[in-house]
């Protein structure tokens, strides 16, 4: 069994879908992830997704979009929005449930929203699958392999929760001994190699931690 992780890029002012588009052009919300989506096969997805920030911004978006036909949202305790939603599918949606749809893989969730827009995903599969797959982005998207080989699910994904940047910060934190015994760093030597504030390391790494222990004893 193999896996390939892909970064898929729309065209700069090209949005995935005019929704996830608004979110991410709103100054006060960071599209983080998207945890599942289901096609209706009627024209309209479910999705549900997580952003950062404001959860009322959130909602006034998805209310005053028309392409969504109904939704919630519910706030969590890292400053963090999960919205449900029913959406009008667009060209490029049912191009890419299309291509879904025909090829043989799992997609493993969830896909992760990046800073500039892109999306970062993997597919599960068989040699053979991989073989046989014909992938071809459609105008305007490129298509971007990040990482391919042997799938090992022993290996426990667990930073799969985190963001890119939660990871960044993870990553510096340990290369800084921060996690150490003894601890041989602080926030502000790990804020220094990310360049951030000692205060927003300290969140990144809160959420971290929550997010790693919570995922072990889950």
């Amino acid at each position: 069994m193999r896996y390939v992780t892909l970064r898929v890029r729309p065209e700069e002012g090209q949005g995935f879908h005019p929704v996830s588009e608004r979110i991410a052009r709103d100054p006060d919300l960071t599209p983080e992830a998207i945890h599942r989506m289901n096609d209706l096969g009627d024209g309209t997805v479910t999705l549900l997704a997580a952003a950062s920030g404001p959860v009322e911004r959130y909602r006034t978006i998805l209310a005053e979009s028309p392409e969504v036909y109904e939704f919630t949202v519910a706030d969590a305790e890292d400053d963090r929005a999960y919205g449900y939603s029913r959406i009008e599918t667009n060209e490029l949606t049912e191009y890419m449930l299309e291509r879904d749809r025909e090829l043989e893989f799992v997609r493993d969730w969830p896909i992760e929203v990046l800073p500039d827009g892109s999306q970062r995903l993997t597919l599960i599969g068989t040699d053979e699958a991989f073989a046989r797959a014909e992938y071809d982005p459609p105008a305007g998207v490129e298509i971007e392999i990040e990482k391919t080989g042997r799938y090992h699910p022993e290996g426990g994904r667990l930073l799969d929760a985190l963001t890119e940047r939660q990871r960044e910060v993870l990553v510096a934190a340990v290369e800084a001994g921060y996690y150490d015994t003894p601890r041989r760093a602080t926030h502000e030597d790990v804020a220094d190699r990310v360049d951030c504030s000692p205060a927003t390391a300290g969140e990144h790494l809160r959420k971290v931690e929550r997010a790693v222990f919570g995922a072990l004893v889950g």
